[in-house]
């Protein structure tokens, strides 16, 4: 089925729609085009095999292919020309409609690095973004991050709303499977919001480290990380010495983006104090996210970034 991948990554609408794909799982990962969403919107993302050894001598047709053509040969939906925009646009939704997953993370051996350049100026380029062990959306917001980043030097108003289209299709598509899942009472959510208040039964503390202010202490529940999330599942566990001294240590964050992350935890939801965090902060709380694999708190995130940077921009 490589050659269906091939086509995902190259946006061939017409092939991949006249394809059987009877037997293709839309929710795979490759290792040279990660999930079937990054490849639509990213083309080609990697070099390596799974190993991320070089491959071998069974892939020297491959290997050809790719020296003649290079990995921006697939193009993305950022360089594309305009009809191979809308190709991989309706692509795009054409995968969503097969069950393909924006929320799958890319695997390792995505290892590519890029930059894009300004339409009409090749010596203008954004700063570089990375697509291993992250989801598409992620990506997606990343590329819209830098672009608006490198609006300071140009007019980069055609690659944002690119973006920005591919970014409603996949949310509009979330939404719809939203939709059956069942409603949560007010009274439900409000009494979870009053655990994640009620530092008297907290028994794990998140020791923030913020640069210069010392460690800001963040109350929680071990139950309920455990539950949301693998990574502090096994953490907390007995014989780790987080489990052992009930504290998790977090660098590279902010206590605000913590507490997004925890509101989103309990209740799926911020409080009004949080409502307006800034995009930096959600960004920080979904990498933080990320590291715990606390996956529908990702989801939830990568909305909220979307419109956060609509609303209020990058600041320069």
């Amino acid at each position: 089925q490589h050659s269906l991948w091939e086509a995902l990554a190259m946006g061939e609408e017409s092939f991949v729609r006249s394809a059987d794909t009877s037997t293709f799982d839309w929710k795979a990962t490759h290792p040279h085009f990660g999930s079937v969403i990054h490849a639509v919107c990213f083309g080609r993302l990697g070099d390596k095999d799974d190993e991320g050894s070089d491959k071998g001598d069974e892939d020297d047709d491959e290997d050809q292919d790719k020296d003649v053509d290079g990995l921006d040969a697939y193009y993305d939906i950022l360089m594309a020309h305009e009809e191979g925009v809308h190709q991989r646009l309706n692509l795009l939704r054409y995968a969503m409609e097969q069950g393909a997953d924006p929320h799958i993370i890319a695997p390792k051996t995505c290892d590519d690095s890029r930059s894009w350049e300004h339409d009409d100026d090749a010596d203008l380029a954004t700063p570089g973004v990375h697509f291993a062990e992250k989801n598409a959306v992620t990506c997606l917001l990343s590329a819209k991050r830098v672009v608006t980043l490198a609006m300071a030097e140009g007019d980069w108003s055609r690659k944002v709303e690119r973006i920005d289209r591919a970014l409603d299709l996949v949310s509009r598509a979330s939404r719809r499977r939203d939709f059956a899942r069942a409603s949560v009472s007010e009274r439900v959510l409000d009494t979870w919001a009053g655990v994640l208040a009620d530092a008297s039964t907290a028994d794990v503390v998140i020791l923030v480290q913020e640069d210069g202010a010392g460690d800001a202490r963040v109350h929680a529940h071990s139950a309920v990380l455990r539950a949301a999330s693998p990574v502090l599942a096994a953490m907390l566990s007995q014989g780790m010495r987080e489990g052992d001294r009930r504290e998790i240590s977090v660098r590279d964050c902010s206590r605000a983006a913590v507490k997004v992350l925890l509101a989103l935890l309990y209740t799926s939801g911020l409080p009004a104090e949080l409502a307006d965090a800034s995009a930096d902060t959600l960004i920080e709380a979904m990498t933080l996210a990320h590291r715990w694999n606390a996956q529908h708190v990702v989801q939830m995130l990568a909305f909220a970034i979307a419109g956060a940077l609509d609303s209020q921009g990058i600041e320069s």
